[in-house]
């Protein structure tokens, strides 16, 4: 990972901001904008964590998304920012009784507190005293995503913040850090648009709008139809498709042969499955639907 270039120290002086008590867009961008660099570090595997605190200056704000114990082993000491996502159920770090667990891995005094963010209409957003003692705010982004994002599945956190961010706070660096939307040990979750996020992240970083780390950037269709004049773009494109058409037949056959084989094994674990306990979320919402139907 290449070293970006540092500011002046912020030891003295700088002014490190909270989350506490912020509702608005406006109140966010303020936030933000304290900070020299963003760097959003996604749950992946993928991440160099022993690197990151020191690639970065002082000024440099580290957001990490809920269940960060999936990429911090130990304390990670620097400006850092807390994500939840909420879903039906609202924050699973509320519901479920980890946050304290998750806060104590970003210590003070570089800990600015928990943003709880929506990204979807259907997602029931917190109330900021549901995090108790621990600073937070609230971000609204449902109606924004709307705009734009397919509707057939919603925004994931990580790219919901680039996104957002990248559009309302011009001034820090903006870097991803892990976001790779390939799975590793974690599950990926296919709720998301995960083809059409890493395009749209790709070509803001084409843009020069954000820096993806351990990710070389740029379109070689577009550099191969310059360097061979006689390639019309057209050319290139009706090449990459009918390139990419033939890989997914030949990917769709074998994994029509996956389906056959394993059948036996899905029997087995749909009835496994089907002897689960129901989850903490799977419970809140079955308590809501029952209260719901009384009144």
């Amino acid at each position: 990972m290449n070293a970006i270039d540092r500011r002046e120290s912020p030891a003295e002086g700088f002014d490190r901001p909270t989350t506490a008590g912020r509702r608005t867009s406006e109140e966010w961008v303020q936030f933000f904008s304290a900070f020299s660099h963003i760097v959003l570090v996604a749950n992946s595997d993928a991440n160099e964590i022993s690197t990151l605190r020191t690639t970065y200056p002082d000024t440099a704000l580290f957001v990490f998304f809920n269940k960060v114990d999936k990429v911090l082993s130990e304390p990670f000491h620097g400006n850092t920012l807390l994500i939840t996502r909420s879903n039906q159920a609202g924050s699973e770090l509320v519901y479920r009784n980890i946050l304290d667990r998750m806060v104590s891995l970003l210590p003070c005094p570089g800990f600015t507190g928990v943003m709880n963010v929506r990204a979807d209409s259907v997602e029931a957003m917190n109330s900021i005293e549901d995090f108790g003692n621990v600073p937070a705010g609230l971000l609204d982004l449902a109606s924004y995503f709307e705009q734009f994002y397919p509707l057939d599945h919603n925004c994931s956190t990580g790219f919901a913040m680039a996104v957002w961010i990248c559009e309302h706070v011009p001034g820090p660096k903006l870097v991803l850090s892990g976001f790779t939307a390939q799975r590793s040990k974690w599950k990926l979750f296919h709720i998301h648009d995960w083809t059409f996020e890493q395009t749209f992240l790709r070509l803001l970083a084409l843009k020069g709008r954000l820096e993806m780390v351990g990710t070389s950037v740029r379109n070689s269709y577009a550099l191969l139809a310059d360097h061979f004049p006689y390639l019309s773009k057209d050319d290139v494109a009706f090449g990459v498709a009918e390139t990419l058409s033939l890989r997914l037949e030949s990917t769709n056959r074998s994994v029509d042969k996956l389906i056959s084989i394993t059948m036996p094994l899905r029997v087995i674990y749909n009835g496994i499955m089907g002897l689960k306990r129901k989850s903490k979320k799977e419970r809140i919402l079955a308590a809501r639907r029952k209260l719901a139907e009384k009144q």
